[in-house]
């Protein structure tokens, strides 16, 4: 029977990788945080890869925190690149466990920030462990927003706006799809996509999405991984032997969309989105995060290892870790090369 259930889970695991629609993103999330949140002591909230560049206190942390510092960096890169300061309503969409709203919050506390993500588990979460320390001056709630269980194939068809969750200089949390987002026209100043909008899709709704609930002169803000190169936009035979040439492992491990940077500008400028500002981070992003992986991967497997209770988790992290593994060192190899980069883009609405 546990060889049986073994087989079942690295199953489901690839095929969650493999496939990755909305749901099976949610399930890998679910699957892989804890993980994560042992090997950071418990404490690992944020889910971004984190900007290891002009950050030399994370040579000398303890491996367990250089990672939350690097992605605590990046966080307040986005701010300051966003132009926080000079804004008052903000939807974060792909929030994940409210971690970088809790930190903008704590650095602009004047700002309303409503976090949207499909993932209910990791609302619930965040509703939990994040935001009862900020409600305690500013409040918080909790809203479903025509989602039944995190699943966007059950949204009502007929969005209604969720005007209620900005105002009272509050976090909010609501649980819906980035793609279909139940806010009224023109109601906010930033809508924010921290190493989000790499799984949404189709992308050109979010971007539709964002320019409607957008005030005119409000930007978006987003921080992804791309593919550098031109890129006809199809999905078909050619497209798959092309991109899996480039990205090898990085094809099926990198779970999520594979947009190309020519894709995103063309898709922005068609929603009548001006783009005001690209920055191409990359190198402040993958080469030092795989080098912290490489260097501390005794430690961590054994860290994360310790916890495990049965035979399936110890032989289902064993193929998760070989996986993660090979996948830094080509994401390493294939940033030198150019092949990906990580941008971040500022776009405003006209």
């Amino acid at each position: 029977m546990p060889k049986v259930a073994f087989l079942l889970n690295t199953l489901k695991f690839l095929l969650w990788i493999i496939r990755h629609n909305e749901l099976d993103t949610i399930n890998l999330y679910n699957s892989i945080t804890p993980y994560i949140q042992i090997a950071t002591g418990g404490n690992g909230n944020m889910l971004n890869f984190g900007y290891w560049g002009h950050n030399k206190k994370t040579e000398h942390m303890n491996p367990m925190q250089a990672p939350m510092q690097a992605q605590e960096e990046l966080s307040a890169l986005i701010g300051k690149f966003g132009d926080f300061q000079l804004s008052h309503r903000i939807i974060d969409t792909g929030s994940g466990f409210s971690a970088p709203a809790a930190q903008w919050k704590s650095t602009y506390d004047f700002l309303d920030i409503v976090c949207v993500n499909i993932n209910s588990q990791q609302l619930s979460t965040a509703a939990k462990a994040l935001v009862p320390p900020i409600a305690t001056t500013t409040g918080f709630n909790i809203i479903n927003a025509n989602i039944n269980n995190g699943n966007a194939s059950t949204a009502d068809a007929t969005r209604q706006p969720v005007t209620s969750v900005m105002c009272g200089n509050i976090i909010s949390l609501v649980n819906a799809t980035a793609t279909t987002l139940p806010f009224a026209d023109e109601c906010v100043d930033r809508v924010v996509a921290l190493e989000s909008a790499q799984h949404f899709k189709p992308l050109q709704h979010f971007f539709k999405e964002s320019a409607r609930i957008l005030k005119p002169g409000g930007l978006l803000i987003i921080a992804m991984p791309v593919m550098i190169g031109p890129t006809d936009g199809k999905i078909n035979w050619s497209s798959f032997i092309h991109q899996f040439r480039k990205l090898g492992i990085l094809y099926f491990s990198w779970a999520s969309e594979h947009y190309t940077l020519d894709s995103i500008e063309s898709s922005l400028k068609s929603e009548g989105i001006k783009i005001e500002d690209i920055q191409h981070i990359g190198h402040y992003v993958y080469e030092p995060l795989a080098n912290y992986y490489i260097q501390n991967r005794k430690l961590l497997k054994k860290t994360i290892k310790d916890n495990l209770s049965s035979y399936v988790q110890v032989m289902s992290f064993e193929i998760v870790e070989n996986i993660i593994y090979r996948s830094a060192l080509k994401m390493k190899n294939l940033s030198q090369k150019a092949v990906i980069d990580y941008v971040l883009i500022k776009c405003e609405k006209i």
